[in-house]
């Protein structure tokens, strides 16, 4: 199991312990379970990020985020305080909850859309709340669990089972030959197609028709023929995550392929229907946008992560606000950007470069910077922003000298 860092391990007991004692005098044990649960994600995956601030300030976003999403501020709800309140016990100003507050939502993904976050009580109220609503609750769960009944049959266990198996082989003889045996059990196993479409024999065309393919055998797994149409609550079961697995590896496929259009449609819709984007999907799609220049899609899609801390979307926002004729702007969001990830500078001005691919890097680390480099040097790609990023770049070296 993944470990929290020796750096950090003081300030994350700290952070606990204020938690802790705050939910002894405030909260019940189910929320303090909820946040410590928090704290742990948020600290095993953002290293660099909560080295900065204070423990009390971390420990108030964290309870404020939770609390945002189960009623915590609801007068008529219990248990109940007041946000302020909640601010003074750990001592923070308002402003700064309220802030470290956003952050922890952006970096866990914590709405109100997401059950993970959720108190059981909070949905028990929810599909009670009255007759009416009771009503369409109820239907909806039973019309979720008679999919479920259609959906998750032995054979798609089976199939999936097998798949697994094959992602674990070493070479690609081995991985299709169990991706076949997969399908032989349950036609409609995506990630089979998806192992089948790796043969170095394979034609592009034919590699792409085996990944739309597997696209669309996920999306009979599911039962859906257009996702317009589809009960969104689907989506958010696990066995939808195959959907926008296939979805993915197709739209890096015809990225590379030349069909951008494509690809961009298709990384789109997995924004669209996998909310919390749990693929990190708006680090590749931003820098496309950009890169074909469709500028106004680019902000429809950064704007909807405005507190992000990736180091695509922060300096991709840089990049499109000096493209758009926003300099000021831009300044503003490249030192944002330069404080989250500083690494990035030197792959963007060509003083490092990536050696090879880099998955699963940490936020802030040289790693992440590496990945974003791939596709970011073809968007700081022109000679008056690379100029730009020179100028600025001088800038933060003098403030770091100092």
């Amino acid at each position: 199991m993944q470990e929290i860092s020796k750096i950090l391990a003081d300030k994350y007991e700290e952070v606990i312990g204020k938690i802790n004692s705050f939910s002894n005098e405030y909260l019940n044990k189910e929320y303090n379970d909820i946040c410590v649960e928090a704290t742990k994600l948020l600290f095993l995956n953002n290293e660099t990020i909560v080295k900065k601030g204070k423990s009390d300030s971390w420990a108030a976003g964290i309870v404020h985020a939770i609390g945002s999403v189960n009623g915590l501020f609801d007068s008529k709800e219990e248990p109940y305080i007041k946000a302020l309140d909640l601010y003074k016990k750990f001592g923070v100003s308002s402003s700064t909850g309220s802030n470290k507050s956003k952050e922890v939502k952006s970096l866990l993904g914590i709405n109100e859309d997401n059950k993970k976050w959720i108190l059981s009580s909070v949905n028990e109220k929810d599909s009670n709340e009255s007759p009416m609503k009771n009503e369409a609750a109820t239907t909806a769960v039973n019309q979720k669990n008679n999919a479920d009944k259609l959906i998750i049959s032995n054979k798609y266990v089976e199939a999936q089972r097998i798949v697994n198996r094959a992602w674990r082989e070493k070479n690609y003889n081995s991985k299709a030959k169990y991706a076949r045996e997969a399908l032989n059990i349950y036609e409609d196993c995506s990630d089979a197609y998806i192992i089948l479409s790796n043969d170095a024999k394979l034609s592009l065309s034919e590699k792409t028709e085996l990944l739309r393919r597997a696209v669309k055998a996920a999306q009979n797994a599911l039962k859906i023929d257009k996702l317009e149409n589809a009960d969104k609550r689907i989506f958010k079961l696990e066995i939808a995550q195959p959907l926008f697995g296939a979805k993915y590896v197709l739209a890096q496929h015809l990225w590379k392929e030349g069909e951008r259009d494509e690809a961009i449609k298709e990384a789109s819709e997995i924004i669209q229907y996998n909310t919390t984007d749990d693929l990190l999907v708006r680090r590749v799609l931003s820098s496309w946008l950009l890169i074909e220049e469709k500028y106004d899609e680019a902000y429809a899609l950064l704007d909807r992560c405005i507190h992000d801390y990736l180091a695509a979307t922060c300096y991709n926002r840089a990049a499109l606000l000096f493209k758009t004729g926003k300099k000021k702007e831009a300044e503003s969001a490249l030192r944002r950007a330069y404080r989250q990830n500083k690494f990035v500078m030197d792959y963007l001005l060509k003083k490092k470069t990536a050696k090879s691919a880099y998955n699963g890097s940490r936020i802030g680390s040289e790693d992440e910077a590496a990945a974003y480099s791939e596709l970011g040097l073809k968007v700081w790609n022109n000679s008056e922003i690379r100029t730009w990023l020179k100028d600025m770049n001088k800038n933060f070296e003098i403030l770091n000298f100092r």
